[in-house]
C-alpha cells in the first residue's frame, strides 16, 4: 500500500494498492491507479519491474511531494519501480519512478518495526 509520494505524481492523497509476484507489478489499484498505470505503459513492461528497496532514515528529511525528498523521511519505505540497470540490476527499463511508503510493516517470516517521531 503506498500512500506517500510517486515519481511523476507527487503526494497521493490516497493509497494506492501495488501487488506484486515474480519482482513484477501484477495488479494496481486505487484512486489514482490509472495516472501510475498510464505512467507505465508510457515506456512500456519493463516498467512493471521491482527495481529497489530502500529505508529513508534521515530524521530531518520531510515529505513535499517530491520522491527524492519523500524516499528519505525517516521511517519510510520506498519501493523502486522499472530501470534498476544504474543501481546494479539487470533492468532496464527506460524509466525508475520511487514510490514511498510512510508507515511501513516489512514481513519476511519475521515483522520488523521502523519507528518514527510525529514530525516523520
Amino acid at each position: 500500500m503506498v500512500d506517500g509520494t510517486i515519481s511523476g505524481l507527487g503526494l497521493l492523497g490516497s493509497p494506492i494498492e501495488i501487488t506484486v509476484e515474480n519482482r513484477c507489478i501484477s495488479e494496481i489499484k486505487g484512486e489514482r491507479a490509472d495516472a501510475l498505470i498510464t505512467l507505465i505503459d508510457s515506456v512500456g513492461k519493463l516498467a512493471y519491474n521491482i527495481a529497489e528497496l530502500g529505508f529513508g532514515l534521515n530524521p530531518d528529511a520531510r515529505m513535499i511531494g517530491n520522491s527524492l525528498e519523500d524516499e528519505k523521511v525517516g521511517g519510510t519505505i520506498h519501493v523502486g519501480l522499472g530501470d534498476s540497470s544504474t543501481i546494479g540490476g539487470d533492468v532496464t527499463a527506460g524509466i525508475h519512478l520511487d514510490a514511498v511508503i510512510t508507515e511501513p510493516r516489512i514481513l519476511d517470516g519475521i515483522e520488523l518495526k521502523l519507528e518514527h517521531d510525529e514530525n516523520g
